[in-house]
């Protein structure tokens, strides 16, 4: 777990110094990867002294971390606002919205989503995106009340554990390593028919 960040930016130019160095880690990443990033990196990225960068955070896994929590609170957002669309919607029609929604914001922060999946070391972040599970289980419970009300308790929680991993890994399976000559539209509808068939009365 990284140290908290030694100086909380308050005025306008160090939030901006703030912003500069997360902009240029996300570069880095993007094109190095997570295991060649290094605060020397970043800094020369971002066009400061590493002294500077070193006023705002402790080191490479502090800098990567507010990343994380930024592309997690983006992606929740984004995936709120489909749940709220979806929610009463024909069954079908909600899932995809949903389903759609994360692969569109997993792709939209793909080099903090590609860095967590396949290069921060485990224990870091054992789960990769704990609060977005949390808010497709949320989504899972209210449609499965609506949907199948009369499947027991216990059957029920064992089919919205195996959703949440069929989603997410589905998910970011479209988002980071669909090979090109798959539609991403049709893998999406593959997820939906599984969804909808796995949590049917």
């Amino acid at each position: 777990m990284a140290a908290p960040r030694r100086r909380k930016p308050v005025q306008a130019r160090s939030k901006e110094m703030v912003e500069r160095i997360l902009h240029a880690a996300t570069q880095v990443l993007a094109t190095q990867g997570y295991g060649r990033m290094s605060t020397n990196h970043v800094a020369d990225v971002a066009g400061v002294s590493v002294g500077s960068l070193y006023r705002y955070f402790s080191d490479k896994d502090e800098i990567f971390e507010t990343l994380r929590l930024r592309a997690s609170d983006a992606i929740l957002q984004d995936l709120t606002g489909a749940i709220a669309q979806a929610v009463g919607q024909p069954p079908r029609v909600g899932v995809r919205a949903v389903v759609s929604a994360l692969v569109a914001a997993l792709q939209e922060h793909e080099p903090v989503v590609r860095a967590l999946v396949n290069e921060v070391p485990l224990g870091t972040q054992a789960n990769v995106l704990p609060e977005i599970e949390r808010g497709l289980a949320t989504f899972t419970r209210i449609y499965a009340a609506q949907q199948a009300p009369g499947v027991p308790a216990a059957e029920m929680d064992a089919r919205i554990y195996l959703a949440m991993g069929v989603t997410l890994n589905s998910c970011l399976r479209i988002a980071l390593e669909k090979p090109p000559e798959l539609d991403a539209d049709h893998l999406i509808d593959l997820v939906v028919g599984m969804l909808v068939l796995g949590l049917s009365p």
